[in-house]
């Protein structure tokens, strides 16, 4: 027997193998039952599945491709989408795909979105499309979110699971000046909203503006810290308040003498490990409708005693 006798060009095992690691490895559900019949003819019930993946400066395409063709424009659409990352092939041709124009647009927006990530995925099962990951440090995160519904694909059922990438060190900012407090810097995304609603209660008169970072790695206790920061920029006639990691620096003026001793008080609210600096001047004497501000003095003294 000839070598190429011995080899056959489709052996039992490499077709068994594709079906595993379509059952196993990418979940494409079920595994196609055998009819009773001999003589019936197979039924493909699998759903047809592809998916990209980006992970340490590589993308891999995975799953099925109706050709030769498409893989090709693929591979180009990651090349182009990101420059400098290798891009490994672990597909298999399926010409049966539901609707081949309908499919590269769907893997080509697939493609340009998990590019944009740090790390991430997409998979594609007929029409829906399944995109998780984890956006770029320097990326606004809810731009991107925005901007991957956008882009998708008419007809397309899309779910988007994406996070936030670390911020290391995690800033924050508020900044009083000019009738308004100036928000900045990040924040955890489920926390932007109660930071600044805590800031409009606390600056009635002001205009609140908010240009905060929606991110993740903040430290422990982070919230409490950021809502008594905010309560000890209220004591300023203007100023900052500014968090890196663990570390409260406040800047400024105060708003009337009787505020120098409240915020001794307020700084014992602040959570275990966090620390403060201050760099506060005391106020010059101004006009006496400057006194209008002293009267704040009762309730600042009430909420600073206030520890729920």
């Amino acid at each position: 027997m000839s070598p190429a006798q011995a080899v056959p060009s489709q052996p039992w095992y490499m077709a068994a193998f594709d079906h595993v690691m379509r059952v196993l490895v990418n979940s494409e559900g079920s595994a196609v039952q055998v009819p009773n019949d001999p003589a019936a003819k197979p039924q493909n019930v699998d759903p047809y599945f592809s998916r990209v993946i980006k992970e340490a400066g590589t993308i891999t395409l995975r799953g099925s491709v109706p050709s030769d063709g498409d893989l090709k424009v693929l591979q180009g659409v990651a090349a182009a989408t990101a420059p400098g990352a290798s891009v490994v092939d672990k597909t298999r041709i399926n010409p049966d795909v539901p609707n081949r124009d309908a499919w590269l647009a769907a893997m080509t927006f697939a493609l340009r979105q998990v590019g944009k990530l740090n790390t991430g995925s997409a998979s594609l099962r007929n029409a829906a499309i399944v995109i998780e990951g984890v956006t770029k440090a320097d990326d606004d995160f809810t731009i991107i979110q925005k901007k991957v519904r956008e882009e998708a694909p008419k007809g397309v059922n899309l779910q988007v699971a994406l996070k936030p990438h670390d911020a290391r060190p995690f800033v924050w900012l508020a900044q009083l000046q000019h009738g308004a407090v100036h928000l900045s810097g990040h924040v955890p995304s489920d926390h932007d909203k109660v930071i600044s609603g805590h800031a409009q209660v606390l600056f009635q008169n002001l205009t609140i503006n908010s240009s905060m970072e929606k991110t993740k790695g903040e430290p422990k206790g982070w919230i409490e810290a950021t809502k008594v920061s905010l309560e000890m920029l209220s004591l300023l006639y203007a100023g900052s308040v500014a968090i890196t990691d663990m570390v409260v620096k406040i800047d400024g003026i105060y708003s009337s003498p009787a505020m120098v001793d409240l915020l001794k008080v307020y700084s014992k609210r602040l959570p275990d490990g966090f620390t403060l600096e201050t760099n506060i001047l005391e106020p010059v004497a101004r006009a006496p409708a400057a006194r209008a501000e002293d009267m704040s003095f009762a309730a600042h003294r009430a909420r600073a005693s206030y520890n729920p």
